[in-house]
């Protein structure tokens, strides 16, 4: 089937258009946007493709989606932001900022543990409801007052939804400012990047594509059980009500296109500098890509962690030994590689769900043509 691609793509980078081209031939999309930055300007920047399943309404320009844990880029980089201030230490105590963190054996695990997934509190015990995740207090007052789950406190274990939260309550309590606020006026304004931690306009409801939900077969966790329970630990409810688009639930309730990933991305790409402004130091952007953590995670498999993002290794594959990736649930992918001073951006709205992000063939399919074109790009 031919579909119509809109946007452009410098000719260097075609590879990557062309994978896009035939992700949607193949019929493993419903509607998508892709964009790539390079030296800090955008070289891809492509959409195609509906915004629901019926395939009456066209995904735009300025469609965006929910791209659940790409957020984490973005929450990653309100924290080196904050230590760039000096207003945190990352090896401090998370204790040290939100006193109440340290109950029952949880004093001693720092801000970098965080970072890190070692907190030791990867989902909600007792079980939240759909409801209470938009009630700030009820869930940071239930994962300040969790004990650890494993023997060890600081063993990998991806934190997919509290994560947010304890960030969130750090940037909270360190700056003042609930962590969108934060992100909204130290990140996405600044930029110029659409993207958005909880929608704050009823409006832009009208932008966001609807999911389409395809169902993989489950791989990667070393734990099945502890999955399920990490997994299953709040309810279910209305994923398109205002309540649900408008919270704040960081590590999930997070809207964007692959132009905005892209862009953000490009602040980690361009080690901290983005045009002639400064977010990040080139320290903090180093750390963020240096291995910080290595082996099994309960909740992923084997994985390789800089500070929250994944770095190449067999098992979760990059596009360059130099790169910082991570993705949402479902496909979208956010990608920094500062020696290449590279950053892409992929946003579906088809979720393939149960499958670790690289092994969906769309992504492969990315991969593969970045891992191609970076060696052949001028120094």
């Amino acid at each position: 089937m031919t579909h119509e691609i809109h946007g452009f793509c410098e000719p260097r980078f075609q590879p990557l258009a062309d994978a896009f081209r035939a992700n949607f031939e193949d019929g493993l999309e419903v509607g998508a946007s892709l964009a790539l930055t390079w030296r800090g300007k955008p070289v891809v920047d492509l959409w195609a493709g509906h915004a629901d399943r019926a395939g009456t309404r066209a995904w735009e320009r300025d469609t965006i989606m929910q791209v659940f844990s790409v957020s984490k880029i973005m929450l990653l980089m309100c924290v080196l932001r904050l230590a760039d201030q000096d207003k945190l230490e990352l090896d401090a105590p998370i204790a040290t900022y939100w006193p109440a963190f340290g109950q029952n054996g949880k004093d001693r695990v720092t801000v970098r543990d965080l970072l890190t997934h070692r907190t030791g509190v990867p989902g909600f015990r007792p079980q939240v409801s759909f409801e209470d995740l938009h009630d700030w207090k009820v869930v940071t007052d239930n994962i300040a007052a969790q004990a650890p789950w494993f023997e060890d406190p600081r063993q990998l274990c991806y934190a997919p939804v509290t994560f947010g939260y304890m960030v969130g309550e750090l940037v909270r309590r360190v700056d003042g400012r609930p962590v969108r606020r934060f992100f909204r006026d130290e990140f996405a304004r600044k930029a110029k990047a659409d993207f958005q931690l909880g929608l704050s306009k009823r409006a832009d409801c009208d932008r966001v594509a609807e999911m389409v939900f395809v169902q993989a077969q489950s791989a990667g966790a070393r734990d099945a059980d502890l999955h399920s329970e990490v997994t299953n630990t709040t309810t279910t409810g209305d994923w398109e009500s205002w309540d649900r688009r408008s919270a704040e639930i960081p590590s999930s309730n997070a809207y964007g296109n692959g132009r905005s990933v892209a862009r953000l991305c490009a602040i980690l790409a361009m080690a901290g500098r983005l045009g002639l402004r400064r977010y990040l130091s080139r320290e903090a952007v180093e750390a963020a890509g240096r291995e910080q953590a290595i082996g099994e995670d309960s909740y992923i498999g084997f994985i390789r962690y800089g500070l929250v993002l994944g770095l190449d290794n067999q098992a979760f594959p990059a596009p360059s030994p130099t790169t910082m990736h991570w993705g949402g649930v479902g496909g979208s992918w956010g990608v920094a590689d500062p020696r290449a001073r590279l950053s892409l951006g992929y946003v579906p709205n088809q979720l393939v769900m149960g499958v670790m992000p690289l092994l969906d063939t769309r992504l492969a399919r990315f991969n593969a043509a970045l891992t191609a074109l970076i060696p052949a790009l001028p120094k």
